[in-house]
């Protein structure tokens, strides 16, 4: 997992790095004049020095979305990354100007939100579909004895291509905002943030992974497959049209499409009820939290 993701962050996560950097705020005048047709106001430079964002707000987007994804992660919840980084963003960007409008590409935040809600019916439907044909196939095979050797490989397969989506739509989450300090840095940042993910992966992920693979519904080697496959198709899909989905969402879609292949009962309601709780509160804690942060230590530092 470490290394696909590793792979993927590098290889193909500058175009989400690209939206969460440069795609949510309007810090640089050209952007602004661009969007809303008129010259930036006269404070428009005490807000963004130098056309970027200030230094206290990257890392006050970033310390947000983090504290709440830990605080999640530790919870046995998969909350969405893209969601918390996004709500750090814009919490910081609010902080910065207010509720002015003006200061925000209002259409990349419809389009990012509107993903969120279409990835994991996506992958719902998808795995729902690619679960059904891979059991008709596996009844046909099961009277030869390569039938499970052929699924175990491909739940790795599908394993090592999710782990390539998800580096390649979560380093953008990650780093992000970095890339408007340090336009010229993108691989190098994806480079640090690729070590960032693979170190989470191989030191924090535990609770999350068993409240993914076991709690939500049974998962045999067909059903871990197409869950995995359908789950990493959606996020790559996304990724390459540089919008920051959900993995989890994504993923979670996909386990419960399988499940529904089963039949609702199958299919545990109140994990999925708290995990779509998680969705809801932790983009919109980070939005408060780095709102309110950024406008507590601007003010204390001058």
């Amino acid at each position: 997992m470490a290394v696909f993701v590793s792979l993927g962050a590098i290889l193909q996560g500058y175009r989400v790095m690209k939206t969460i950097g440069k795609g949510i705020i309007l810090s640089s005048p050209q952007a602004y004049e661009e969007v809303n047709e008129t010259p930036p106001p006269p404070e428009f430079e005490e807000y963004f020095p130098g056309g970027q964002l200030p230094d206290l707000a990257i890392f006050v987007a970033l310390i947000s979305a983090g504290v709440f994804v830990s605080l999640a992660t530790y919870s046995s919840l998969p909350v969405s990354t893209s969601q918390s980084i996004v709500g750090g963003v814009a919490g910081v960007g609010i902080g910065i100007v207010g509720f002015q409008g003006g200061y925000f590409k209002m259409a990349i935040l419809a389009k990012i939100f509107g993903s969120w809600v279409l990835c994991p019916f996506l992958t719902m439907i998808l795995a729902f579909i690619v679960y059904f044909i891979t059991l008709k196939i596996m009844k046909r095979l099961n009277r030869f004895s390569i039938a499970s050797r052929i699924l175990g490989a491909l739940v790795i397969i599908s394993a090592c291509y999710s782990a390539y989506s998800l580096g390649a739509n979560d380093v953008g989450n990650a780093i992000g905002p970095l890339l408007n300090k340090y336009p010229t840095k993108g691989f190098l940042l994806a480079f640090f943030g690729a070590a960032g993910l693979a170190l989470g992966a191989l030191t924090f992920s535990r609770k999350v992974c068993e409240t993914v693979g076991k709690n939500i519904t049974p998962l045999n080697y067909a059903g871990a497959f197409s869950a995995q496959i359908s789950g990493a198709f959606g996020i790559h899909l996304f990724s390459m049209l540089g919008i920051p989905v959900s993995t989890s969402q994504a993923i979670v879609g996909a386990v419960i499409g399988v499940g529904l292949v089963k039949g609702s009962k199958a299919v545990s309601r109140k994990m999925v009820s708290q995990i779509i709780s998680g969705w809801v509160l932790c983009p919109l804690g980070a939005a408060i939290f780095a709102a309110v942060l950024y406008r507590l230590l601007a003010a204390a530092l001058g």
